[in-house]
C-alpha cells in the first residue's frame, strides 16, 4: 500500500507556466506507456492541433486529416504527414489550435487537455494526457460503472474521485499519476463520455471520502459474491478501519450482487491445459518445467470465505499461495484472472497421483475490497442515494467536499 497521505486540502491551482487547462487539480494520465510510437491528429477547423515545445515555441501545426507520427529515434521525434522530420525536445505536447474547438486525437482516440510526450528509457514513446481532475473523471466514470442506475453512478463518482486523490503522485517516477487501464482506473477520453456520468460527477463536484482527515483508499471491484473482503485479506496490509468486510445482504434474503453474472462461477481446466498454466505463472517460486500436477486445495480461508491459504503441489515440490495471489497463479485456461479468491469447491478428477481435470466453483469477480459496483446499482434501484451507498461499503469514511 502506499504511504500514508497528508491531511485533505484544497487543491493547488496549475502553474501558470503549464500548457494545460485551468480550473483545479491537474491529474496526469498515461495513454499509451513505452509505445513503439505513437500517432497524433485532432478535430477542429481550419487547423487542428499544434506541437508545442516546453518554452511555448509552436513546432508544427496540423490539419483534421493529418497525421503525424511520434517516435524515440535517439530522442524524440515527429514526423509530420509531408514526411518532414523534426527533432522535439522531451516534454513537448500536442494541443488543440486555439480558434479549432476541437480535441487532440492519440492513436484513434480523442482527449481533451494537452498530451505530452515523453522519451522511454527502453527506447519507446509515453504520452501522458494532462488535465484537470474534474474532466479527467468524465472519461473513467463511465468506463467503470453503467449509468443506468443514477445514484450509483454518483456513488462511483465519488469513489472515483477519490482514488484519483488518494493515489496522485504515487507512479511520478514514470512520469504519470495514472494508468489509463485497470491498473488504475479506465480512462476511455472523450469517447466514453455520456451526459449521465457527466452529470452526476457534476452533482458530486469536489467530494471525497475521508478517515481522519485524509483521502481513503477508495477501493472498489465488481461483484463481491455476498461479502465485501478486508484488505488485509486479500493483500499484504495492516487492517484499514473503512475497508473491512462488509455483508451484502438484502433484508429479507438474498444479495445485492446476486444479479451478477459471476455471483457464482465454475471454471474447468484439463489436466495439460492445468500443467500449462502452473508453469507458466509459479514464476519465480519455480525454475523447472511442470511436469504434473499433484493436488490444489484450500489450506484455510478468510472471514470473508476468501482463500487465505492454497496449497499447489506439482511434482516433488509444493507451494503455498497466500490471498488474492491465487488469481495470478491459477489463471483459466485462456490465460484470464480467475474471477476472484472467494472459492467454494475445488473438484480433481486423478488417475494416479495425477490431476488428469480440475473444477473450481466461486463468487464475485474483482479482489473484493471496497465498494461491490453490482451491489451499489441494486441498492439504487432500491432507493439508495449515493450516501447511503458510500456507508455502507466505506463504513466509518465521511463524504467531504475539498473544492
Amino acid at each position: 500500500r502506499p504511504p500514508a497521505r497528508p491531511p485533505v486540502a484544497a487543491p493547488a491551482p496549475a502553474p501558470a507556466a503549464e500548457p494545460v487547462p485551468t480550473g483545479g487539480t491537474l491529474v496526469r494520465v498515461g495513454l499509451a506507456v513505452d509505445a513503439d510510437s505513437v500517432v497524433v491528429s485532432g478535430t477542429g477547423s481550419p487547423l487542428a492541433f499544434e506541437l508545442v515545445a516546453p518554452d511555448g515555441r509552436v513546432l508544427h501545426r496540423g490539419r483534421a486529416d493529418d497525421r503525424m507520427l511520434i517516435v524515440n529515434d535517439a530522442g524524440l521525434t515527429a514526423i509530420t504527414a509531408s514526411g518532414s522530420r523534426i527533432g522535439i525536445p522531451a516534454l513537448s505536447s500536442v494541443r488543440p489550435v486555439a480558434a479549432s474547438g476541437g480535441s487532440v486525437m492519440i492513436d484513434n482516440a480523442l482527449y481533451r487537455g494537452v498530451v505530452v510526450f515523453r522519451a522511454a528509457s527502453s527506447g519507446g514513446v509515453t504520452a501522458v494526457n494532462t488535465l484537470d481532475l474534474e474532466t479527467y473523471l468524465l472519461g473513467v466514470v463511465p468506463r467503470e460503472i453503467p449509468t443506468t442506475q443514477y445514484e450509483a453512478v454518483k456513488a462511483q463518482a465519488v469513489a472515483a474521485r477519490t482514488y484519483a486523490v488518494g493515489q496522485m503522485g504515487r507512479r511520478g517516477a514514470l512520469g504519470f499519476d495514472f494508468y489509463a487501464t485497470v491498473a488504475d482506473q479506465v480512462y476511455g477520453g472523450v469517447a466514453a463520455e455520456n451526459d449521465i456520468a457527466s452529470r452526476a460527477v457534476a452533482e458530486t463536484h469536489g467530494e471525497i471520502l475521508t478517515y481522519d482527515g485524509h483521502p481513503i483508499d477508495a477501493f472498489y471491484h465488481s461483484t463481491c459474491g455476498g461479502r465485501t473482503a478486508a484488505i488485509e485479506e486479500v493483500w499484504v496490509s495492516d487492517p484499514v478501519p473503512y475497508l473491512r468486510s462488509v455483508s451484502d445482504a438484502k433484508p429479507g434474503g438474498g444479495h445485492w450482487c446476486e444479479t451478477s453474472n459471476r455471483f457464482h462461477w465454475t471454471e474447468e481446466w484439463t489436466g495439460e491445459e492445468l500443467r500449462a498454466v502452473l508453469e507458466r505463472n509459479l514464476g519465480s517460486r519455480r525454475d523447472a518445467p511442470v511436469r504434473a500436477v499433484r493436488d490444489i486445495r484450500i489450506e484455510s480461508e478468510s472471514l470473508s470465505g476468501r482463500a487465505a491459504r492454497t496449497r499447489i503441489a506439482v511434482d516433488d515440490d509444493s507451494y503455498v499461495i497466500r490471498g488474492d495471489s491465487i488469481r495470478w497463479v491459477l489463471r483459466t485456461p485462456e490465460d484470464r484472472l480467475l474471477n476472484s479468491s472467494r472459492l467454494y469447491d475445488i473438484r480433481q478428477q486423478k488417475s494416479g497421483d495425477r490431476i488428469t481435470a480440475l473444477a473450481v466453483d466461486g463468487g464475485g469477480w474483482g479482489h473484493g475490497i471496497g465498494m461491490c459496483q453490482i451491489g451499489a446499482m441494486n441498492r439504487s434501484a432500491a432507493g439508495h442515494s449515493y450516501r447511503d451507498i458510500l456507508a455502507a461499503y466505506y463504513q466509518g469514511a465521511t463524504l467531504s467536499r475539498i473544492y
